[in-house]
């Protein structure tokens, strides 16, 4: 009993010696005991959020394959519709290949033009036959590419669909709420180094779980964006094509009728050898010139695309 009066005792004398001291150590205890709150509540969140992250990914890989299903019907109608065009596209080229060869070894028979004029006539028959069968590929290409379009389109409505779902998920799981950052009060007069660190790296905290979590569910909210722009590069991608089609045909149906010209006419010891094969080469060379000409728009389009495609899917 006298060691426990002396201890208080001492406890009193050293309060009325040093009150400051004891109001300090008492700040400090109740920073202490908020510090571990604060980490506690951050925990907390953390944990909810992980799980959070978790189940919406299980259930987004389960919707995911529910709608394959789905979708592969679109793939299976698409197939059969395209294999009915090629079955009606290669007999109707075969006819008109069939047709132009004819026509084109027609415009031979009669032997070597008399003169300039006569061979420029022989050239645009030669050229109207090739353009009819041209126009022929394009428009049964168009038709395929219709098709396409059009099944893409019934996909997207689907696919619409499962977006608003995993969406509709993703707000219950509250991966799409904003987290206010956890934050410390003055306890005392103002902020501790200790605290206003605290702040600043929550409010980092926050606006990187924000980031992340548009990041987890950004599949699906920029889902329809993403469609949209893979057609509009369908879209481009075909006119791409048929541009260097049609460029290619142009020369191309140049080059066949001087090749055919210059056999034809070269048995009959009748033609300028060395001024046909100078258009034949320059010609030749305007092949090349097309194809790198595009080949160097696409490799432009694969880069310009993958840099869309990273924004678009939140990378």
């Amino acid at each position: 009993m006298k060691t426990a009066a002396l201890a208080l005792t001492a406890v009193i004398i050293a309060l009325l010696v040093n009150p400051a001291g004891a109001d300090e150590k008492a700040l400090r205890k109740e920073r202490q005991v908020a510090q571990q709150e604060r980490q506690a509540q951050k925990n907390e969140r953390a944990r909810q959020i992980n799980e959070a992250t978790r189940s919406f990914r299980e259930f987004s890989r389960e919707l995911k394959q529910e709608y394959q299903e789905l979708l592969r019907d679109f793939d299976t109608e698409l197939k059969l519709k395209r294999v009915e065009l090629k079955a009606e596209q290669d007999a109707r080229t075969a006819v008109a290949e069939a047709e132009y060869r004819q026509k084109l070894m027609s415009l031979f028979t009669t032997g070597q033009p008399a003169d300039e004029e006569a061979m420029q006539k022989l050239q645009a028959d030669s050229k109207a036959y090739g353009d009819e069968l041209f126009g022929l590929r394009r428009q049964f290409a168009e038709a395929a590419q219709r098709e396409r379009i059009a099944s893409e389109k019934r996909k997207h409505g689907l696919l619409d669909e499962r977006d608003a779902r995993a969406l509709e998920e993703a707000d219950a799981l509250g991966l799409t709420r904003d987290y206010p950052p956890i934050l410390a009060s003055a306890i005392g007069e103002s902020l501790t180094a200790q605290e206003e660190s605290w702040n600043a790296r929550e409010r980092t905290e926050v606006a990187r779980i924000k980031q992340r979590n548009l990041r987890t569910v950004a599949e699906f909210a920029n889902g329809a964006e993403l469609r949209a722009w893979q057609l509009r590069n369908l879209e481009e991608d075909f006119e791409l094509k048929w541009q260097e089609q049609a460029e290619l045909h142009e020369v191309n149906s140049q080059l066949s009728f001087y090749n055919m010209f210059t056999l034809q006419a070269a048995q009959g010891g009748e033609l300028d050898q060395q001024q046909m094969m100078a258009r034949v080469t320059e010609l030749s060379k305007q092949t090349q010139l097309i194809r790198i000409k595009y080949n160097k728009t696409r490799q432009q389009n694969r880069i310009r695309r993958g840099e869309e495609r990273r924004k678009l899917q939140g990378r």
